[in-house]
């Protein structure tokens, strides 16, 4: 149970409870390492919400040929959605560190009240190159260590431009127009007056048109939500495939 729980909402509890027991789950499922349970902790108040992160410390750890090379740590800021209908998260941080300092790697980010002037999801690298490239050389003997080992014993050193960070699979990933909008803001670029209404209607566009795609993938789900708001739905003759490939892709 959540330490203080007091003046909160006990469904929200129970539904918090449960999706960090699937993080839990996925993790310990995943890694071969002891995974601790996760500590879920409960803000009463104005704005109640309950935190779920790791109760490592340092993060959970992460093995190479068994031995430590990084850390995961995590927190996720677990709220109802504006509606009051369901589990959401409001903010996560995702981290990861080198075993050899407490400095993050990197890590990704999302604020769903975030100012325009910072992206609600974003990924942050503090890394400098020599850290990445020590968790690189420590790839142990998967094929992607393999074949670090042996270009390292040809005189060449892994390159940082050579990691491949996920940000959304075939769906959900980043348009040009987000790419645009972050060297504007955090490079100072010049624009014209009307920059910023020209992205956010391409961005739209680009989302609905994903949403449309998004929603061919997995057209079951797309209309359990749809009825959860009130809409009818009228199932065809012949039901459309989940498709799976897209769904799971990284």
């Amino acid at each position: 149970m959540p330490d203080g729980k007091e003046g909160l909402d006990t469904e929200l509890l129970s539904q918090v409870d449960v999706f960090a027991g699937d993080i839990h789950d996925v993790l310990t499922r995943v890694l071969p390492v002891k995974v601790q349970p996760l500590t879920v902790t409960a803000t009463a108040g104005s704005r109640p919400h309950v935190v779920i992160q790791q109760s490592e410390s340092s993060g959970v750890e992460l093995t190479a040929d068994g031995t430590p090379v990084l850390h995961l740590s995590f927190r996720f800021w677990c709220t109802w959605d504006s509606a009051g209908s369901y589990l959401a998260v409001r903010k996560s941080e995702v981290g990861v560190n080198s075993v050899v300092s407490d400095t993050p790697l990197f890590h990704y980010d999302y604020i769903a009240e975030s100012s325009e002037d910072v992206a609600s999801a974003h990924l942050n690298i503090h890394a400098h190159r020599d850290e990445v490239v020590f968790a690189m050389l420590a790839a142990g003997r998967t094929h992607r260590g393999k074949t670090r080992d042996y270009a390292v014993r040809k005189g060449t050193i892994p390159r940082v431009s050579s990691l491949h960070f996920p940000l959304g699979g075939h769906r959900f990933r980043p348009c040009l127009e987000d790419v645009l909008e972050f060297l504007i803001r955090e490079f100072g670029l010049d624009t014209k007056d009307q920059w910023r209404d020209v992205l956010q209607t391409s961005r739209r566009t680009w989302r609905e048109r994903q949403l449309k795609a998004a929603v061919r993938d997995d057209p079951d789900s797309a209309a359990a939500a749809l009825r959860a708001l009130g809409y009818s739905i009228t199932v065809p003759e012949r039901t459309p495939a989940r498709r799976l490939d897209r769904l799971n892709a990284l």
